[in-house]
C-alpha cells in the first residue's frame, strides 16, 4: 500500500476510528534520526522512551530513513534508550513539554564494546519540529514565580503577542487574567485542563463575572506540573477558538512518594495604602488572606498504579476590592428639603426648565427619602464628601469583601501494561464570596455569591504498534453560579411605585452621572449551571518522515439558568439638581418641569419567564500530516471541520423578532407581524409562525479551517517557521441569553430624552405584563405612546447570524545565542472575520422634504419615536446580534528566553503592536456589546481595539544565588545561612489603554444614542493631549477644552482616539530554601507585589455629558505594595 493510498484510507476512516481532537490534547510527541559518525542513517536501531516518573517503557525501530517517532507521550522527563549492532548504546535525556512535538536525534559510536555512553541534555531549544506559537510554562516556574492570586492565568501574559491588565494582589478571590492574544477578543480564548474544556460556555470568560458564571477553574499552582499557551498558528487539532490555547496538565503520581505543605499569609499592617485613600485621608483597607494546604502522591503498586492528592483552602477578607472613590456633589450632613435647597438652589437640570427652589420647596419626596436612607451602622447610603475637592474624588470607602475556598485536585495513573496506560484526573472547588461593591458605589449594595466548579478527565492510551497510537478521553466539566442580596429596600419605603412591586418590592438602580450609583445592577439576580460532556479521540500514525492524526471531538452542552434582568429597572439621572427634583418634561401648569425632557434622563425595565434550559452541541474532524521532509524541513499541514450548534431550549420557550416579517401598524393599532416561535414551543400562540429551534437560518456545517506551517532549520544555530491558520471563533451561550429577551416570554422597554417625557421619580417607568401573565401574544403598538402602551424594546439575535473565524499568518526566526538561550523575533498578524456585535437596528432616520420619513420632513427631538424604521419600538430598544463586526491585528514579537543556566532561568519579551477593529468586546471577554455614534455606518467605529497596547515589555525569571563566603563551609551553619537563596520576578511596562470621548446625549436627532463628541473648532487629537506627569494632571488628563458636545448629530471625534496612562509593575520574590534531610526542605519565602508601589492609574472619565468628572482619573489599577510571605515544607 503506497503513503497516498494510506493516507486516504486513514482519512476515509476517521469517523469509524473515534472523535479526536488534539486541541485537547496533554500528550506530545518525541521522534528524530539516528546516524553514525559519518552521517550515515542507522536503520533497525532499537529505541526504548523511559518515563523517568513512573519507569513506564515504549519501544520502537528506526525505519528505513533512520527516523523513529514516540506520539501520545505524558510531558515530563524521558530517558532514550538507542541500541543497534557494532554501535555503543547511547542513553539520552529529554524533557517534553505538553502538546509540543520535539526532535531528539543520536549519533552512534562505532565500537565493539557494548558500555552505554549517556549524553545529558534537554529537549533541543529551537523548535524545529513545531510551528506553534507559544510558551511552556513548567510546574517549578509557576511555584517560583510571584503570582498576585496565586493564579496560573496571571503567567499566560508573559508571552509575546499578548495585551493583559496588570496582575492585582487586591482583587477578590481568584483574580483571573482575561488576556487578548495576537489580537483576538479576550473572550476567544480556549482553556483545557488535563485535555477537558474548562470554559464556562455560558459567557466564555475565564473569569467569575457578573452573570453568576464560573469562570475557569483554577488548580492550585502546588498541583500543576505545566501549561503551555499557544498565541497562535496551531495545527488543526487546536479549534474551538481564534485567541490562546490553553493547554494545562495537573500532577500524577510519581515511583517515589512527594508531598509538600504550604501557608501564605497576608495582613493589611504590611501594606501600602491605596493613592486615592491617602489622598481623602481614609485609612489602609483591611487585606487578611490564609491560603493553606499540601499535595501527596506516590505509588500504590509498584510501576502499576499511581496516586495524587492536592487540597487548597482560601480565607480572605478584602476592603481594597470592597472599596469605592467617589466625586459627590456638597451634600449637607442634616438632610432636609430647606439645608438641600440652601446648598442647591438656583442650580440649573440638564436639559434646563425649572430650577431647585432656594427653599427646596420643590424637592422630590422620593429624592429626599433616598438621601435619608442609612445603613445598619447608622451612616447614610449616600454619603457627603469627606473633603472639599470638588473636581476629584472626595470620598473614599471600604466595606470589606470575603471569599472562601476549598479546592481539591485528584489524580490516578493505571499502567495495565506497556500498551495500554488509564489516567484519571478530577479538580473540585468551591467558592462562596460577598462582594460589598458589586456595581453601587456607595455602600450597603453587597451580592453574596456561590461558585462551584467540577472538572473531571478519564483518559486511555492504546498502543496498537509502535507506529499506531490511539489517545480516548471523555471529561466533563460542571460550572455553578448564583447571585443574592445584602439588603432589600422596598419601593414603598422612599414612595416609588413600579408595576411589579408585588413581584420586586425592592428599589431600582439609580445612576447619578460621574458621582454614584445606589442599588442593583440588572444583572443581580441571577443563576447559571453548566454541564458540558466531552468526548475525544486521538489516533497517530507514524509513516516513514510522515506523522499523522486523525480524529475529532463532540461536545454536549447544557446551560440552565435564570435572569430577573432589569426587572426591577434602572434609571440615569445626568445631574444632581436632575435627582432632587425628578419630574416629568411636561409643562409646569401640570406638575413638570417645563423642558420637554423628564429629570430622569432615561429609564429601563422589564418583565417575563426568567428560566431557561439550553443545549447546544459541537462536532469537529480533522487530518494532518507533519511531513519531515529533510532534516531541516517540517511541513505541517491539514484541514480542520466544525459544527458549531446554536442554543435549542428545551422547554422551547424561545420566540424572536424577524426584521424581514415586519409589517408597521397603523397609529392607534396593534399588530404581531415580525415575531416567530420557536418550532418546539410548547404553547403556541395563534397567528405567530413558527421557525428553527435555534431561531437562525444557519447551521454552521460548513466550517473548513485549513492549517500549513514549515519549520526550517538553515543552519544548527537558525531555525525559521512560518505558517497560516484559519480557526473557527466559537461564541458564548451569551446567545441563548439574548433569545430569552424577547418575545412572547420577555418584554422590556428603554425610554430616553424625548421618550421618556412623562417619567417622574414617583413613577418611573411605564406598565408591562407580569411574569404570571406570559407567555403573552407579542402586540407593537403604532402610537402615540403611554404608560399604558409604551415603545418596545427587545434583544434578539439576527437570523442570518453566521460562525465567527480568525486568520492568522506569521514569520518567526528563531537564533541559539547560547547553549540554553534562544533568541526570537517574528511578524504575527490576524483578521477577525464575522465577529459578533449588537446594533441598535432602530436608530431614527434623518428627514427632509426631498426625502421624508413616515410623512415627517423635519428633525426634532419630539418626533424621534415617528422617525424609526420599525414603528412600535424605541429608537435604542430594537437591539440585534450580528455578526459583521471585523478586527485586524499586526505584531512584531521578539523574546530571549534562557533555560537554567548558571543558576539563571529568564524569559524577556517585547511587543509592539497594533490592533484595530469596528468593534470590541469587553475586556473580561462576557458578553457582546452595542457601539456609540452612527448604527448604520460601522466603518466609521473603526479604531483601536479597547485592549490595544502599542508597547508592552515583560521580564521573568528565577535566579539562583551562589553561595559566597561561609556558605564554604560545608558543615558548619555558614552553608544553612548562606546558601539555598533564591530571587524571582515578574516586571511589567506597558502602554495605557485607548478611550473615546463621548457625549451620552448626543445624536438626539436619532433617538438618543451615545455618540463621541466632537472637536472644538481648531481643536485635533493633538490639541487633546497635555504634557506632564500623570499625578499632575489627575483633574484633568487630556485637554477637555478641545471637545464639545455633539449636539443632535453624531459627534466626529472618532472611537478610541487617546491612550491612557503608562502602566509599571514590578513583582518580587525571595525566596530560601533550608535542608532538613535527604530529600525534605524547608521553604521560607517573602513576596513583594508592585515592589516600588507604582501608582498606576485608569483611564479618566471621558464622557463630556458628566461635567463634573469629565477628564478627571479617579481610579487606579493594579495594587498598591502588598507583602505576602510563605512556609512551605517538601518531600
Amino acid at each position: 500500500m503506497t503513503i497516498h493510498q494510506t493516507r486516504l484510507l486513514f482519512v476515509l476512516c476517521a469517523p469509524l476510528l473515534g472523535l479526536a481532537s488534539a486541541s485537547a490534547q496533554t500528550t506530545g510527541t518525541i521522534s528524530g534520526t539516528v546516524k553514525d559518525p559519518s552521517g550515515a542513517i542507522v536503520p533497525g536501531t532499537t529505541v526504548t522512551v523511559t518515563f523517568s516518573s513512573t519507569g513506564s517503557k515504549r519501544i520502537a525501530v528506526t525505519n528505513s530513513a533512520g527516523e523513529y517517532a514516540f506520539p501520545a507521550l505524558e510531558p515530563g522527563q524521558y530517558d532514550l534508550e538507542f541500541r543497534s549492532t557494532s554501535f555503543a548504546p547511547l542513553i539520552r535525556h529529554a524533557t517534553l513539554s505538553v502538546t509540543e512535538r520535539i526532535a531528539v536525534d543520536a549519533t552512534l559510536q562505532v565500537t565493539a564494546s557494548q558500555q552505554e555512553i549517556t549524553v545529558s541534555g534537554d529537549a533541543p531549544i529551537l523548535q524545529t519540529a513545531d510551528t506553534t506559537l507559544g510558551r511552556v510554562v513548567d510546574g517549578q516556574a509557576i511555584k517560583d514565580l510571584p503570582l498576585a492570586t496565586r493564579n496560573f492565568t496571571q503567567i499566560l501574559a508573559l508571552s509575546p503577542g499578548t495585551s493583559a491588565p496588570l496582575n492585582d494582589a487586591t482583587a477578590l478571590g481568584r483574580g483571573t487574567t482575561n488576556i487578548s492574544a495576537d489580537g483576538a477578543r479576550p473572550g476567544s480564548n480556549a482553556f483545557y485542563i488535563d485535555g477537558v474544556d474548562a470554559v464556562n460556555i455560558h459567557v466564555n470568560s475565564a473569569s467569575n463575572n457578573a452573570f453568576a458564571s464560573n469562570g475557569v477553574v483554577v488548580p492550585s499552582p502546588e498541583a500543576i506540573q505545566e501549561f503551555k499557551v499557544q498565541t497562535g498558528l496551531y495545527d488543526v487539532a487546536g479549534g474551538r477558538s481564534g485567541g490562546a490555547n490553553v493547554a494545562l496538565v495537573t500532577k500524577g503520581g510519581t515511583e517515589h512518594f512527594h508531598g509538600s505543605l504550604f501557608e501564605f499569609f497576608r495582613n493589611d499592617d504590611l501594606n501600602a495604602n491605596s493613592y486615592f485613600f491617602n489622598q481623602v485621608g481614609t485609612p489602609r483597607p483591611k487585606l487578611k488572606q490564609n491560603q493553606f494546604g499540601g499535595t501527596i502522591g506516590g505509588p500504590i503498586l509498584k510501576q502499576k498504579a499511581f496516586f495524587f492528592f492536592s487540597y487548597q483552602g482560601t480565607r480572605q477578607i478584602n476592603g481594597y476590592s470592597g472599596s469605592s472613590t467617589l466625586n459627590l456633589p456638597a451634600i449637607p450632613t442634616v438632610r432636609t428639603a430647606a439645608t438641600l435647597g440652601a446648598v442647591f438652589g438656583g442650580q440649573a437640570t440638564y436639559k434646563g426648565g425649572t430650577l431647585v427652589s432656594k427653599t427646596g420647596s420643590n424637592i422630590n419626596p422620593v429624592s429626599l427619602a433616598l438621601l435619608n436612607l442609612k445603613n445598619a451602622d447608622g451612616t447614610y447610603v449616600v454619603p457627603s464628601p469627606q473633603t472639599s475637592n470638588i473636581t476629584g474624588v472626595n470620598y473614599a470607602v471600604s466595606e470589606p469583601s470575603t471569599f472562601t475556598e476549598d479546592q481539591y485536585v485528584d489524580g490516578l495513573d493505571y499502567q495495565f501494561s506497556s500498551r495500554n496506560h488509564l489516567v484519571f484526573r478530577s479538580v473540585y472547588a468551591k467558592q462562596p464570596q460577598f462582594n460589598s461593591f458589586p456595581s453601587a458605589t456607595v455602600p450597603g449594595f453587597g451580592t453574596t455569591q456561590l461558585f462551584n466548579a467540577q472538572l473531571y478527565s478519564v483518559t486511555d492510551t492504546q498502543v496498537i504498534t509502535p507506529n499506531l497510537v490511539n489517545e480516548a478521553r471523555f471529561g466533563v466539566n460542571r460550572a455553578v453560579g448564583s447571585t443574592g442580596f445584602q439588603n432589600q429596600i422596598p419601593l414603598s419605603s422612599i414612595g416609588e411605585s413600579r408595576f411589579n412591586s408585588a413581584q420586586f418590592p425592592d428599589i431600582p438602580s439609580f445612576v447619578l452621572s460621574g458621582s454614584f450609583t445606589l442599588g442593583y445592577s440588572v444583572n443581580a439576580d441571577q443563576a447559571d449551571a453548566d454541564t458540558t460532556y466531552e468526548y475525544f479521540d486521538t489516533l497517530s500514525y507514524v509513516h516513514g518522515k510522515h506523522q499523522m492524526q486523525y480524529g475529532g471531538e463532540a461536545r454536549r452542552y447544557q446551560d440552565n439558568y435564570y435572569s430577573n434582568n432589569r426587572t426591577r429597572g434602572t434609571l440615569t439621572i445626568r445631574t444632581f439638581p436632575d435627582f432632587l427634583l425628578g419630574l416629568s418634561g411636561s409643562s409646569v401648569a401640570s406638575g413638570g418641569n417645563g423642558s420637554g425632557y423628564s429629570n430622569i434622563y432615561s429609564g429601563s425595565v422589564a418583565s417575563g419567564i426568567a428560566t431557561r434550559n439550553d443545549i447546544l452541541r459541537d462536532y469537529a474532524l480533522f487530518a494532518q500530516d507533519s511531513w519531515r521532509l529533510f532534516p531541516n524541513l517540517t511541513l505541517t499541514y491539514g484541514v480542520r471541520w466544525e459544527y458549531v450548534g446554536l442554543p435549542v431550549d428545551k422547554g422551547g420557550r424561545d420566540g424572536a423578532f424577524y426584521l424581514r416579517n415586519y409589517v408597521a401598524p397603523a397609529v392607534g393599532q396593534f399588530t404581531s407581524a415580525g415575531f416567530v416561535q420557536a418550532s418546539n414551543t410548547r404553547k403556541a400562540i395563534a397567528g405567530v409562525p413558527q421557525v428553527s429551534n435555534t431561531l437562525t437560518d444557519n447551521v454552521g456545517k460548513l466550517n473548513f479551517g485549513p492549517r500549513l506551517g514549515v519549520a526550517f532549520q538553515p543552519s544548527p544555530r537558525f531555525n525559521i517557521r512560518a505558517g497560516y491558520a484559519l480557526s473557527v471563533d466559537r461564541p458564548s451561550n451569551q446567545l441563548g441569553l439574548l433569545e430569552s429577551l424577547s418575545l412572547p416570554n420577555y418584554v422590556r422597554t428603554d425610554l430616553s430624552a424625548t421618550g421618556n417625557v412623562a417619567s417622574t421619580l414617583q413613577n418611573p417607568f411605564p406598565t408591562l405584563p407580569v411574569g404570571s401573565q406570559f407567555p403573552i401574544v407579542p402586540q407593537i403598538y403604532g402610537g402615540p405612546y403611554t404608560n399604558a402602551n409604551p415603545a418596545l424594546s427587545i434583544n434578539d439575535v439576527d437570523p442570518k447570524f453566521r460562525t465567527p473565524y480568525v486568520q492568522q499568518f506569521g514569520l518567526n526566526v528563531q537564533a541559539q545565542a547560547a547553549t540554553n538561550t534562544v533568541v526570537e523575533i517574528g511578524y504575527v498578524g490576524s483578521h477577525g472575520v464575522a465577529l459578533p456585535l449588537e446594533t441598535l437596528v432602530n436608530q431614527a432616520q434623518l428627514a427632509s422634504p426631498t426625502n421624508p420619513v413616515n410623512g415627517i420632513t423635519t428633525n426634532t427631538t419630539a418626533n424621534v419615536q415617528s422617525r424609526v424604521p420599525y414603528v412600535g419600538f424605541s429608537p435604542s430598544g430594537l437591539i440585534y446580534l450580528q455578526t459583521r463586526a471585523s478586527s485586524i491585528y499586526n505584531s512584531l514579537q521578539t523574546s530571549v528566553t534562557q533555560r537554567l543556566s548558571h543558576g539563571l532561568q529568564l524569559l524577556a519579551s517585547y511587543t509592539y503592536s497594533k490592533s484595530l477593529d469596528t468593534q470590541s468586546s469587553p475586556t473580561d471577554g462576557t458578553t457582546f456589546t452595542t457601539f456609540n455614534g452612527d448604527q448604520t455606518n460601522l466603518a466609521g467605529n473603526y479604531g483601536p481595539s479597547d485592549y490595544d497596547r502599542t508597547n508592552r515589555v515583560v521580564v521573568s525569571g528565577v535566579y539562583s544565588v551562589p553561595a559566597f563566603g561561609f556558605a564554604l563551609d560545608h558543615t558548619g551553619l555558614g552553608k544553612k545561612a548562606f546558601s539555598g537563596w533564591q530571587l524571582s520576578g515578574v516586571g511589567t511596562v506597558q502602554s495605557g489603554l485607548p478611550y473615546s470621548v463621548t457625549d451620552a446625549s448626543g445624536g438626539a436627532f436619532y433617538g438618543g444614542t451615545t455618540s463621541e463628541a466632537s472637536f472644538a473648532t481648531g481643536a485635533s487629537v493633538a490639541t487633546a493631549h497635555l504634557s506632564g506627569k500623570t499625578e499632575s494632571r489627575l483633574n484633568q488628563y487630556f485637554n477637555t477644552g478641545s471637545f464639545v458636545a455633539a449636539g443632535n448629530l453624531f459627534g466626529t471625534a472618532g472611537r478610541n482616539i487617546l491612550r491612557g496612562p503608562l502602566q509599571r509593575n514590578i513583582d518580587l520574590s525571595l525566596i530560601k530554601q533550608t535542608a532538613i534531610h535527604d530529600s525534605t526542605n524547608f521553604e521560607f519565602r517573602t513576596e513583594f507585589f508592585n515592589i516600588l508601589n507604582f501608582a498606576n492609574f485608569a483611564n479618566p472619565a471621558s464622557a463630556i455629558s458628566s461635567p463634573t468628572s469629565f477628564g478627571v482619573i479617579s481610579a487606579t489599577v493594579g495594587n498598591p505594595r502588598i507583602i505576602q510571605f510563605v512556609a512551605k515544607v517538601n518531600f
